[in-house]
């Protein structure tokens, strides 16, 4: 396929779109510097930085060599690939797993820790004994087990086995206990999860195991400074702060702010941390509203008095010491910051910002009226050139499904809105970010209600004058591009859709899926004939639409050969069905090359369904 012509403007436009806006990541602070994670704009791989004052020129250098790719791969998600111990850091290396000690100096990185079979996240140090704790996973498919290990250069002790799954453990800063979070099978971390501590005795060991299970999902414990325990737990219908403390029989769960809000967003991987406690009397948290983080500065009983960092619409990550708060962000003005914020003046400083242009397209948040008076959440962006006529628009669907947009920078959606779309991030019933009952919206829902919220959405910016009736595109990614895929055989709306490695066959799917969502599509769509029957491999007779499949030939989660298979059913019956194909990429095109052919194909696509104009 021939790729559009653009302008030298555009070409550069599309070269910003490959890049991904959220290229920081798992972020630590010592009284040696921050570090961080930071995605090459060339090659994808995720390499280690550092900043600290001492620097000669005041920039952040890279510590990881160019070679290495650090991620960590429990769940299949990760996260929690980066730890700070004495005068090292230690990451996790994407494709062996294994465990590599950088100085913080400088100098090589090198071989640290490794076991046959495993995976290792969640990295947390225990600098007491001199050894890192960690989420540790073995075997393949189905049979993966976890257990919480702790590691040093000589031994393995396994701290906890038998949950199905654990989350990132937390250690007080005395050293003496230890919480964590974990959840069996069938279930997701969001939907129930249960909260156990134990005390360490000096070698390490632990005794007197608690354990508290409120029936709902708990997430991010997290010790103050003054070694008290603070979790998130949604069972009140939001993700919000509450304080743990007292013995086994007799547990004192106190609830801390009054903000009715999810103070987190949904725990796809290990390692998240969005409130902290960095002094006796002081907390740092994240809420949600209406979509956007907001970060407020608390009391020990979580009443707020300041807000900082007034400019983000998404918390990636926060970290403190010697009396600064560090934080990565976005905001809608902005892509991937990694500030600093004195916690005495909350006076901030930017330390690293991932290039923004100076015209970003600003979203609005808009609510659209579906069944029963429910609303559904978006966020629209305007087109960047003026017309008579309303724009052409793109609706895109996040993946997850219960993952959330926000509104913040996107270089994607500057691309698109440079060439004249408007553009609508929809947060669909079953999204994170808006409370427990608006995410399980979707159980046994999928490719229904999201169907019916994306429709609903359209039809309502059509009625307000704020999209072309006649160039109306979709597009979604994996779990977004079922969703994607259902639509297009529910409604003639769309004059054409994108499926990004989208699901086609559920049950088929439900087969081959990981160990951590083996569950999760029983949760979504119920029993073995809804699944068929909601699968868009089998609604291949709704399909008029002219639809594009973009897949990575790697991929085992969906598979290629289910995504040719469904274009070539779709061309025999006569509906316009393209498949571009990635050679080196599996679930999710990441490198920058072939992203800029994604993004310029699927460009033209619409173009060309939208007769050409745009």
């Amino acid at each position: 396929m021939t790729l559009p012509p653009a302008s030298e403007p555009h070409d550069d436009l599309l070269r910003r779109a490959a890049l991904p806006a959220d290229g920081l990541g798992d972020l630590q602070a010592t009284p040696r510097g921050v570090l961080w994670l930071t995605a090459d704009p060339e090659t994808g791989r995720r390499r280690l930085w550092q900043w600290h004052d001492r620097l000669e020129d005041g920039q952040p250098q890279a510590l990881s060599p160019e070679h290495l790719d650090i991620a960590s791969r429990v769940n299949g998600y990760g996260g929690g690939a980066l730890a700070c111990l004495d005068e090292h850091a230690i990451f996790v290396e994407a494709e062996s797993q294994t465990l590599h000690r950088q100085p913080l100096s400088g100098g090589e990185a090198c071989p640290w820790w490794s076991r046959h079979d495993s995976r290792y996240g969640g990295l947390t140090p225990d600098p007491q004994r001199r050894r890192l704790l960690a989420v540790e996973e073995s075997g393949q498919g189905r049979e993966a087990r976890q257990r919480l290990v702790a590691l040093d250069e000589n031994r393995r002790q396994v701290l906890d086995a038998g949950a199905d799954f654990y989350g990132t453990p937390a250690l007080s800063p005395c050293g003496t206990r230890l919480a964590w979070v974990e959840w069996d099978l069938g279930d997701m971390p969001w939907q129930r999860s249960r909260l156990r501590q134990a005390r360490l005795d000096v070698q390490g060991t632990l005794h007197d195991l608690t354990r508290w299970d409120a029936g709902a999902a708990v997430t991010q414990p997290r010790f103050t400074a003054a070694s008290e325990l603070v979790v998130l737990s949604d069972h009140g219908g939001w993700w919000q702060p509450y304080r743990v403390a007292g013995p086994a029989e007799s547990l004192e769960i106190q609830r801390l702010g009054s903000r009715q809000a999810d103070h987190a967003s949904t725990p796809w991987q290990l390692g998240e941390c969005q409130h902290l406690w960095p002094a006796v009397d002081r907390g740092v948290i994240m809420a949600f509203d209406e979509g956007a983080a907001r970060i407020l500065v608390t009391d020990d009983r979580g009443r707020e008095y300041a807000r900082i960092l007034h400019d983000a619409g998404r918390l990636v990550g926060l970290a403190h010491a010697d009396g600064w708060l560090y934080a990565i962000t976005q905001g809608e003005r902005h892509a991937a910051r990694l500030t600093r914020v004195n916690l005495t003046t909350h006076a901030e400083e930017t330390l690293l910002a991932l290039p923004t242009p100076e015209d970003p397209p600003l979203p609005r948040m808009l609510q659209a009226t579906v069944a029963d008076g429910e609303r559904v959440l978006a966020f629209l962006y305007g087109p960047g050139t003026a017309s008579t006529r309303p724009p052409p628009l793109i609706v895109r669907v996040h993946g997850g499904p219960t993952s959330a947009c926000y509104p913040v920078f996107d270089p994607l959606v500057h691309y698109w809105t440079a060439h004249g779309f408007a553009v609508a991030d929809i947060n669909p019933r079953g999204s994170g970010n808006a409370g427990r009952a608006y995410r399980e919206r979707l159980a046994g829902e999928w490719g229904r209600i999201d169907v019916e919220d994306v429709i609903a959405l359209t039809r309502s910016l059509v009625a307000r004058g704020l999209a072309d009736p006649a160039r109306l595109f979709v597009r979604g990614q994996s779990a977004g591009g079922f969703t994607v895929l259902n639509l297009l055989a529910t409604t003639r709306l769309f004059r054409a859709g994108a499926s990004l490695y989208g699901v086609t066959d559920a049950p088929h799917l439900a087969t081959r899926t990981h160990r951590f969502e083996c569950g999760y599509l029983d949760w979504l769509l119920g029993d073995a004939h809804t699944q068929r029957a909601r699968s868009p491999i089998n609604r291949l007779d709704d399909f008029t639409t002219p639809v594009i499949f973009f897949q990575g030939n790697r991929d085992t989660v969906v598979v290629p050969e289910q995504t040719l298979a469904m274009a070539e059913a779709l061309r025999r019956r006569g509906v316009p069905a393209r498949v571009m194909l990635f050679e080196d990429e599996g679930h999710g095109i990441r490198q920058p090359q072939n992203r800029c052919r994604l993004i310029a194909t699927e460009m033209h696509f619409f173009l060309e369904q939208g007769d050409g104009q745009g």
